[in-house]
This record gives C-alpha cells, structure tokens and sequence, in this order.
C-alpha cells in the first residue's frame, strides 16, 4: 500500500464521516492474480458506494465488494483474515476463480476513530519514511520499523493465521526504487517508464548543467556526483528497506567501470544490476572491473546487455526492455 493516492482518498473520506472497508492481500501463492501488498477499499458514495484498487479483479473481488456493502450498510464491523483457493476443492473456501493458487486475505473497517494512526500511516508513504502498518482483529495499528528496515524480505509479514488471532505487517514509506546511472537520453527515456510503473526513481550523473538531466521530470530524486558514490547511494536506499533496483547507462566505458566497481564494494546487493552496451564493450569493462579485484562471480551477476532482447534502438524502446527485465526479476519472488 505504498500508493499516496489510496491513502489520501481513505483520509478524505473518514474526515467526511464515512465509514470503509480495507482489504489487503496478506499472502498469495503462485497463479493468484493479486500480490502481498495489493489493496481495494470499499466506501459509501452517495447513495451507492465506490471502489478504489484491486486484490486481483474477477468474481472474487466482486464477492468482497458486496459483502463489504452490506457490512456498511448493516453498520456491522469486519475484521478477518481469509484465505480462498482460486480452485473448487472439498474442504477449501473457493474464490470463484479457476486460475491455481490461493490469496490470504485481510479485511478491516475503518472509521473516524482510525484518523490518528492513517494520518501517521500516510505521512510515511508521503515523505518516504519507513514504518509498519498492522492489521489484525483489533483493526488498524502501526508501530516503528526498527530493525525491519535494511531487510527486504520483510515487506509483508503474516504472523498467526488463525481466525481469531492473526497479525498482518506491510512495510509502508520504503517503495521499490530504480537508481539510473546516467542521465542522458536513456537514462531520460527510462525514468519515464519506470515511474509508470509506480517505481522511486533516482538519477545520478556526475556532469553539471546537462540538458536531458534538466527535461526529466519524470525522476523523484536527481543527484549529481562522481559515479564512484554510486555503492554509497545504493546502501542508503537498502538500508531504507527498499527492493533496489541498479542500472548503468552511463556516458562512456570508463565510468560504467567506476559505476560496476562502486557497486561491487558493498557487503549487500540490490536486486538488480544491468549495464547497458554492445558485446565488445561490454567485455572491455568487464575485464577492466575484474582487474580491479572485482571477482568474476560478482561479474556474472550483472544483466549485460541490459534488457530483454528485443532487438530495441531507439531511447524509447530501450527503456521498454530496460524496464521488461527489471519487472520480471522484481515479480520472481
């Protein structure tokens, strides 16, 4: 639930009087459409009621939709954990889907009352400042992320999954982020694509008053320093809890080199490092890295030539396979 609009909308509308129903994807297994984290409110609009987000769509979203209706029209709280199998099974609670799998799913009314802890929940969403929001039986709650936030791993924590003793934690205020090294036009290009999907974008370039740095509006963070700092800045980010994800698209050879190398200092690893460039160049700094004492297993692991193949050329179309490769490591998991 780190989309600021869902936030401010549930905000708006508790202000207003209204009451909501929250439900959030506490876990899913593999071929379910919805994914830890995804969420749906549901609330009153006039005389009918509107919907904001998804858990996944299909005929199990519009089951929940209408219970949550009747929840509010009934002036009947819920507070549950559900997990519903996307197959008909004996012994299983069936979503109505077909696709394998199952969701966990939380549901929680909020009210008015809930006002202090969303204000506090949405501020770290907002200024990108990590904190823990908990769902349980008791509602809504959020507490500090101490010692949960250098570990991606913990984004999304389901802890009992009894019906009536169950704990949902979600990591909020450390969003999936891209770091772009190189702010030319395909850094420029890229940025573009990456914050269409939702990603924190940082660029970094170590050249003063470049044109294509200045057109991006795209980047939620511009930097301007040597590319030997860009290990540092990937630490900060890691250390924020955020899933990180690297791309190198410097200028030129020598400072991909200091790009790889900065990286390769760093006792923790994003999820993803690519390095854009044609086979023969991307040999020359490979080797160069490796000089340095970089080892050739660390080498291995970067994605190079960056992006899906799709025979791409222009600016445009790079990023497009750029961002391809990056989505199908960041859903692997």
């Amino acid at each position: 639930m780190n989309t600021l609009s869902l936030w401010n909308i549930i905000i708006e509308r508790l202000d207003s009087g209204s009451t909501l129903t929250l439900y959030v994807v506490a876990a899913s297994e593999k071929g379910s459409p919805g994914n830890a984290g995804f969420a749906m409110v549901v609330m009153p609009e006039g005389n009918a009621y509107a919907v904001m987000g998804t858990i996944g769509g299909g005929v199990m979203e519009r089951n929940l939709i209408a219970e949550a209706q009747k929840s509010l029209h009934e002036g009947i709280p819920i507070h549950w954990l559900r997990k519903l199998h996307h197959y008909k099974r004996d012994g299983f609670a069936p979503s109505g889907l077909i696709c394998s799998g199952s969701q966990t799913i939380a549901a929680c009314t909020l009210t008015p009352s809930d006002l202090p802890t969303l204000y506090l929940l949405r501020n770290a969403v907002a200024e990108n400042t990590p904190l823990l929001m908990q769902l349980s039986p008791e509602g809504i709650s959020a507490r500090a992320a101490d010692g949960l936030a250098n570990s991606t791993d913990s984004r999304f924590r389901l802890v009992n999954e009894s019906a009536g003793q169950w704990l949902y934690e979600e990591l909020l205020g450390a969003p999936d982020t891209v770091i772009i090294a190189g702010g030319g036009h395909v850094g420029l290009a890229l940025s573009r694509q990456m914050a269409l999907l939702g990603l924190y974008v940082i660029i970094s370039d170590d050249r003063d008053n470049l044109e294509t740095l200045a057109q991006n509006v795209f980047a939620d963070k511009k930097i301007i320093q040597p590319f030997e700092q860009l290990g540092d800045l990937v630490k900060q980010q890691l250390h924020a809890g955020r899933r990180t994800f690297v791309v190198v698209v410097t200028t030129a050879y020598k400072s991909d080199v200091a790009a790889l190398c900065s990286l390769a200092q760093n006792s923790t690893q994003p999820e993803y490092i690519g390095l854009m460039g044609s086979t023969s160049k991307i040999k020359t700094i490979m080797r160069e890295v490796e000089e340095t004492g970089v080892s050739r297993e660390w080498l291995s692991s970067v994605h190079a030539p960056i992006g899906v193949q799709i025979n791409s050329d222009t600016p445009e179309e790079i990023a497009v396979s750029i961002a391809a490769e990056i989505i199908r490591v960041k859903n692997a998991r």
